[in-house]
């Protein structure tokens, strides 16, 4: 029975106590719905600027054969209200036990700041992440769906496709290039290189580092009927999929953006200069037995040459002869090269449809020293992209072209310019692959695939002149010589041999070429020669190079 004498306040403090019951309880219901609504994906939270819209999915890109090389997965991007939070350190301790990367005192720090409505947290989460965040249970947080870059080939071709950034915008390299089109979605973008070429070559270049030191290198395939890069690589290689983890060393892109004097891979062009002028015929011979001055300067060859008082433009090629390339020159001329030069695109930026690729280092004037010089690769630095399209001409007939990047709708709208003859080409190949069988370019070999080319060897130029201890290695070539169908270059940067003193281009880059050559020809679709012409050197008096007897040979 209920006393009567109860006194007042005690009923309404009983009373109250229901009431506060009841507050509580429907704040707590209230609390907690609204904790679990900010933690669900697609909540109405994500309404805020912030939040994801609606975007095309970003265009795949493919290599010439459809092989995928960049291609957009959907992924979860993990941000934060603050001022629902109720534990800053305990949200960011919590978020950081499945997400190892977070730093807790920044997110800490960013999660106490009750004034804000939004932070991220993390982009790019994958969906097991997504639901390890889910099972924490903790407040204040909310997904929202994006789009991931994701390069299936790693490092391959890493310095050519570039790489987009969290918001799906390309940063650099084919995706910065052609990021408008890539953005709109649709078909994907097909790239010109083949991704089993480009494999080969990234191969034979990490290979290298087992027999050399090197600062850097680059390498690239043409195919000479169109100019289509069908492989372009820069060493130290760099992953797309982890743009923030590349070094300064490997973030340029040395095929591209870097330049160097290449030194005498420039004397097959002086040659064709010569010849397609008329100042020169295969026939005319030179004396290369001693040093030759022009102006102050004293230029001379490295080693002696045996029979070297009756030199042809072969034979200087072949072996290589500063003396005889300054005696082509002068007979040229410095209008007449500079001219030349300029036709093959090595005195101007490039202009096409890819990646950028830095200006020449090209001669304030062109005097007779500066033609002596360029005439053997000195005193002029170009891009190994621009280097590599001179000589196409030499495998396609004459012809100069723009390098191609992307698959052209139309092969027969390629723009062509007419820089030499065919008669000049086959010849000038014709000397460089005496260069392969008997001259310093024997390591270069792919036995069947008749390997045309031509070493260069400069020293690096330096505050205090040119540096004797640190060079540039190249190997030009031109494949098969009798069928020419493609253009290599390989350019190592300081290579330094790891036993032994051998650091010229004959034991550096000819190797590498030559391996790669025999390695990527199938792929290329490039038959051996069965029955391949064995050259010996039976020229007068012992004379190297100038004519050549055939024997056959079964492979």
């Amino acid at each position: 029975m209920r006393n009567e004498a109860e006194p007042a306040e005690d009923r309404w403090g009983s009373s109250r106590a229901r009431l506060v019951a009841v507050v509580i309880g429907a704040a707590f219901t209230v609390i907690v719905g609204r904790s679990a609504q900010v933690a669900l994906a697609g909540d109405a939270s994500t309404s805020r600027p912030h939040a994801s819209r609606e975007v095309a999915r970003r265009a795949d890109i493919v290599d010439r054969k459809g092989e995928l090389l960049a291609t957009t997965l959907p992924a979860y991007s993990l941000s934060a209200d603050p001022s629902v939070i109720w534990d800053a350190g305990d949200v960011a301790r919590g978020l950081a036990s499945v997400l190892p990367g977070l730093d807790v005192r920044d997110l800490t720090k960013r999660l106490s700041d009750k004034d804000r409505q939004f932070v991220w947290v993390q982009r790019g989460l994958t969906p097991a992440q997504r639901q390890a965040v889910f099972k924490l249970g903790l407040e204040g947080l909310h997904f929202q769906e994006e789009q991931v870059r994701v390069y299936p080939g790693g490092h391959l071709a890493g310095h050519l496709l570039g790489f987009a950034n969290v918001d799906g915008k390309g940063i650099d390299g084919v995706e910065r290039v052609f990021n408008t089109q890539l953005a709109k979605g649709g078909a994907p973008l097909k790239l010109t290189i083949d991704s089993g070429v480009q494999f080969a070559l990234e191969s034979e270049l990490e290979r290298a580092t087992e027999d050399f030191t090197f600062k850097g290198a680059a390498g690239i395939v043409v195919d000479a009927s169109t100019g289509a890069v069908r492989a372009i690589a820069s060493w130290p290689f760099i992953d797309p999929n982890h743009p923030g983890d590349r070094t300064d060393t490997a973030a340029t892109d040395r095929a591209t953006n870097s330049v160097f004097e290449l030194g005498s891979i420039y004397k097959p062009l002086t040659v064709a200069a010569a010849i397609e002028a008329g100042d020169l015929t295969p026939q005319d011979t030179f004396d290369v037995t001693n040093p030759i001055k022009v102006g102050s300067a004293l230029i001379h060859d490295e080693h002696p040459f045996e029979h070297s008082s009756a030199f042809t433009a072969t034979d200087i090629i072949a072996y290589s002869s500063n003396v005889g390339a300054v005696q082509i020159g002068q007979r040229l001329g410095p209008e007449k090269l500079k001219a030349f030069l300029d036709s093959v695109g090595l005195l101007d930026r490039p202009s096409f449809d890819g990646p950028s690729s830095a200006a020449p280092l090209t001669p304030a004037s062109w005097d007779p020293l500066t033609a002596a010089t360029v005439s053997f690769g000195h005193g002029i630095a170009v891009s190994p992209l621009s280097f590599v399209m001179s000589y196409v001409p030499f495998a396609n007939g004459g012809d100069y072209l723009q390098p191609l990047f992307v698959e052209p709708a139309d092969p027969a709208a390629i723009k062509r310019r007419r820089v030499m003859s065919p008669e000049t080409a086959h010849t000038v190949v014709a000397m460089m692959r005496q260069t392969v069988l008997v001259g310093t370019g024997k390591n270069a070999a792919a036995p069947g695939y008749e390997v045309a080319g031509k070493t260069g060897t400069a020293e690096k130029p330096g505050p205090d002149g040119y540096d004797p201890n640190a060079n540039v290695t190249s190997f030009a070539a031109v494949f098969p010589a009798s069928r020419p169908q493609y253009v290599v270059l390989v350019v190592l940067d300081d290579a330094q041999p790891k036993t032994g003193d051998r650091r010229t281009a004959a034991y550096t880059s000819a190797s590498i070429v030559g391996r790669f050559i025999a390695r990527a020809a199938p792929l290329l679709d490039v038959h051996p020669v069965l029955q391949e012409p064995v050259e010996t050197p039976i020229g007068p008096a012992g004379q190297p190079g100038t004519r050549t007897a055939s024997e056959s040979r079964t492979l």
